[in-house]
């Protein structure tokens, strides 16, 4: 992925806002997961409950890992998730005791080792990806309850959802869209939040470009805060957005996948 040296200002959430999100996204991905182990979770082909589990419980330790040495981490070196589901649950509860502890005593300013395209190496980084990677999962993991009989999976939070449009656009997109595999993804796109401030203006053509303006665009996308958040990740039906002028960004998508 191509890096970017422009400098854009994260979300006004604070990083203990962001901890209690992920905390108690986390306690619902576990309570759906752990109705099912071995149920399929649709958006994430590779796993099912139990692995959608263990990837979250790594990470956990993964991030953790990072922010205590301030450096880059190999996940290969941290000790793996159980094999057996017996033991599966205390492993990612006290992962995540683990994570949150280390973020929530770090200064959210200093500085550490990330995977940031915009060269942003500060702990708060971390919190919001955190927050983020989490309530993405917990949607996942409860969309796919929901196919077997269980509720629909609630919005992400409308704080988190603002905070992960902001890092899809400003850290991931540009350069997913100059992906070489990547077609019809051209013009100018605005995302415009109908529950609460999140609005974003998208030059595609200028390896998606973006800044915080209300301004007309070839495409126009209006949704709620977490369905922005699923749309942009290739989460939850067309039908829950509105997709105002030239339908072809919205059609095609689903090719930009991480």
């Amino acid at each position: 992925m191509r890096r970017h040296s422009r400098r854009v200002r994260l979300s006004r959430v604070e990083p203990s806002a962001l901890l209690s999100a992920a905390e108690a996204d986390a306690g619902s991905l576990l309570a759906t997961a752990e109705t099912d182990w071995a149920r399929p979770v649709p958006h994430c082909p590779d796993w099912d409950a139990a692995g959608l589990i263990r990837h979250t419980g790594g990470i956990f330790m993964w991030m953790a890992a990072i922010v205590t040495s301030g450096d880059r981490v190999s996940r290969r070196i941290l000790d793996p998730a159980p094999e057996d589901t017996a033991g599966l649950a205390d492993w990612y509860v006290q992962s995540l005791k683990r994570v949150l502890t280390v973020l929530g005593s770090a200064a959210p300013d200093s500085l550490t080792w990330t995977f940031s395209t915009t060269g942003d190496r500060r702990v708060r980084w971390w919190c919001r990806r955190l927050a983020v990677e989490v309530a993405i999962h917990r949607w996942d993991v409860q969309y796919a309850a929901a196919t077997r009989g269980h509720p629909g999976p609630e919005p992400v939070d409308g704080e988190v959802a603002a905070a992960g449009i902001e890092e899809f656009v400003v850290e991931f997109l540009p350069g997913l869209v100059t992906q070489d595999e990547v077609e019809n993804l051209a013009g100018t796109l605005h995302l415009h939040a109908t529950d609460g401030p999140a609005e974003w203006w998208i030059d595609l053509d200028a390896q998606a470009s973006a800044r915080l303006q209300h301004a007309a665009a070839d495409t126009a996308v209006r949704a709620s805060r977490s369905d922005l958040l699923l749309w942009l990740t290739n989460r939850g039906p067309l039908d829950t957005i509105d997709v105002l002028g030239n339908q072809e960004v919205a059609k095609h998508w689903h090719q930009l996948r991480r």
